[in-house]
């Protein structure tokens, strides 16, 4: 029995004291305390989650997801306990993301924007920071010239920018704001990415923009320094497609690796250090994931058995019949399995 324990002690080591050249290992198991309910029909018509965060009650915090299909596509809110809330009918929706404190119509509100591929705009949701009501603003006023695919946002100095992908490859980051009633956008940059890529996701504490190219790995864009393929299709456990990609705190970046049906978890900070992956995985209670296309993760309070936050990724439950739906596993769950602090 020690001599067994020890060895286990030493392959953890090597798993996550970065010993090149990088040795594979396992992933840890993790399991799902809830799960949402399933989508209206079976099939995997839903796709990307952001957590909503009622700072003022947060165990009434809400999950908001896209449904991409039509007739249902729109967006889908649910509670922490997995159940449907509201459904605000837009039609397809790809990818969301949220801020807090956005300045409309002179006061603040939260808000919610996702993609919107066959108007190729993007769609504007109001979230009450009171209550947590959700109401449909309407659609940006341009029209890209592809289809936008992956968003994420990012608040910077008090300005509000939106990090878009698109379905034949490349990236942008545009603002957006509103003035006399009108919500307006203005391009802003570009980012060189040459093959399709979807998740994407923006660290407000400095300004760093991650996005996964599918098929070849995590770009880093920050404000100072040259575009760095941080993590690679094919090492530390990744398999194409990269999808979700989500902040702990600004302190950790976890990549759905699709291909594997795990997440990986890398320091969001140079070097960008792979500090493991983990995989969710059945119980009695609750079903595991697979095939896994957004995520989000918070490192808020929401009461337990989220005392250290929340993860929850997509569930493509198709290819058994199921449909699709979304998984919420407890972050010290992940932390403690990883040795995360």
């Amino acid at each position: 029995m020690y001599l067994r324990s020890k060895s286990l002690l030493v392959l953890s080591f090597l798993c996550f004291d970065f010993i090149a050249p990088p040795l594979e290992c396992a992933p840890v198991e993790v399991h799902a305390s809830a799960a949402t309910d399933l989508a209206p029909v079976k099939s995997d018509v839903m796709d990307d989650p952001v957590i909503w965060i009622n700072n003022k009650n947060p165990s009434k915090s809400l999950i908001l997801v896209t449904n991409k299909r039509d007739p249902y596509g729109g967006l889908y809110i649910y509670t922490l306990e997995g159940n449907l809330k509201k459904v605000i009918s837009t039609g397809p929706l790809n990818n969301i993301d949220y801020r807090a404190g956005f300045p409309y119509k002179g006061t603040h509100i939260d808000i919610a924007v996702a993609t919107h591929p066959p108007t190729k705009r993007l769609a504007f949701f109001a979230i009450s920071p009171l209550n947590g009501d959700v109401t449909f603003l309407g659609f940006s006023p341009n029209s890209f010239q592809q289809e936008p695919y992956g968003l994420c946002l990012l608040k910077r100095n008090n300005a509000f920018y939106a990090i878009l992908t698109f379905t034949g490859g490349g990236a942008e980051k545009w603002q957006f704001w509103e003035e006399e009633t009108t919500l307006h956008t203005q391009k802003i940059a570009s980012y060189p990415i040459e093959t399709q890529a979807e998740g994407c996701v923006a660290n407000d504490q400095d300004g760093t923009v991650f996005i996964a190219e599918e098929d070849r790995g995590v770009w880093a864009f920050t404000e100072t320094l040259p575009p760095r393929l941080i993590a690679k299709v094919d090492e530390n456990d990744l398999k194409a497609d990269l999808e979700g990609l989500t902040l702990y705190n600004g302190k950790y970046l976890i990549v759905s690796s699709q291909g594997n049906s795990t997440y990986g978890v890398f320091t969001s900070h140079p070097p960008y250090s792979y500090l493991g992956s983990f995989k969710i995985t059945p119980t009695l209670a609750q079903e595991g994931t697979e095939q896994t296309d957004g995520i989000d993760v918070t490192s808020h309070n929401l009461g337990a058995p989220y005392s250290r936050g929340l993860f929850i990724a997509h569930d493509n439950r198709s290819s058994k019949g199921g449909g699709s739906n979304f998984k919420l596993v407890p972050w010290e769950d992940i932390a403690q399995k990883l040795g995360l602090k």
